[in-house]
């Protein structure tokens, strides 16, 4: 079923030449500080692209009083890191749009010589999901105002089965003509084939590794708070930064990976310029 949502999702983003479109490109680079996986104490500097590609058609502005519904191809967004999400299904009102987009995008795995406390666990190949996104969004052309929703996301290589919901709420104000602040929080619920993949330690695991056997269970994995910045330097140069706060939760939190040998607190920055076409 996924699949063929997302399949269908890759056909609607092929029509993006429908007349009447807005659209817009942006190219940028920077630099990041991660975890080396997810629930270490030990970060990384890693190169950051950025590569979006944003189309809207005519027929997704807000209608000037009542309800607005639509059924088909309503806008389209992708790149790198966030993948494909196309709109398919929208109800508007004057100020706001409630979206359903289709799509997918790439989960990172994680290798078993990242990290000391991975030796012997194996690695955890990078995985395609497929993605549903239902979204509460401001109709106004800048995006300002608040924002909620949740996504979906499926592995569908059966490299770990995994299934996450994510459930996110923010806030995107201008401080400035030039300068926009949003502030995202957000948790996620994993089913246990993604728990035990990237927390779980198996009986061979175990053996192999030293760490104790650790059954991962369903439940909330983390929550967290992002705030990124962006600021227009010319009408087409731009600087973008930002910095997250997440914390693990449950098995994530109590996983042997994490609470012998990482960190439940887990902290993101990037920095970087970019040009919009």
């Amino acid at each position: 079923m996924l699949k063929s949502l997302t399949r269908a999702a890759l056909c609607l983003a092929a029509m993006t030449a429908t007349a009447h479109a807005e659209s817009s490109l942006v190219l940028g680079l920077g630099v990041g500080a991660t975890p080396d996986y997810i629930g270490s104490d030990d970060y990384d500097a890693i190169p950051v692209p950025v590569l979006k590609y944003d189309w809207s058609g005519s027929a997704g502005s807000a209608p000037t009083s009542g309800f607005k519904g639509e059924l088909g191809l309503i806008d389209a967004s992708a790149g790198f890191p966030n993948g494909l999400d196309v709109g398919v299904a929208r109800l508007s009102t004057p100020s706001r749009h409630f979206t359903l987009r289709l799509g997918g995008g790439y989960r990172f795995g994680r290798d078993a010589d990242d990290n000391d406390a991975l030796h012997g666990m194996g690695d955890v190949d990078g995985q395609a999901i497929a993605r549903v996104t239902l979204a509460s969004e401001p109709a106004n052309a800048r995006g300002l105002g608040i924002f909620y929703g949740v996504k979906y996301e499926a592995d569908v290589t059966d490299e770990t089965n995994g299934d996450t919901f994510t459930f996110f709420a923010g806030d995107k104000f201008a401080l400035t003509p030039k300068a926009t602040l949003t502030i995202t929080g957000r948790t996620q619920w994993a089913d246990a084939d993604y728990m035990q993949s990237y927390f779980g330690v198996s009986a061979s695991q175990a053996a192999r590794s030293g760490n104790r056997r650790f059954d991962a269970n369903s439940g909330f994995a983390d929550a967290g708070l992002e705030a990124r910045l962006n600021y227009a330097l010319t009408d087409h140069w731009m600087l973008f930064g930002s910095f997250g706060y997440s914390r693990l939760l449950g098995d994530a939190a109590d996983s042997p990976l994490v609470d012998g040998e990482g960190s439940a607190n887990q902290f993101r920055a990037t920095t970087g310029v970019a040009y919009r076409f």
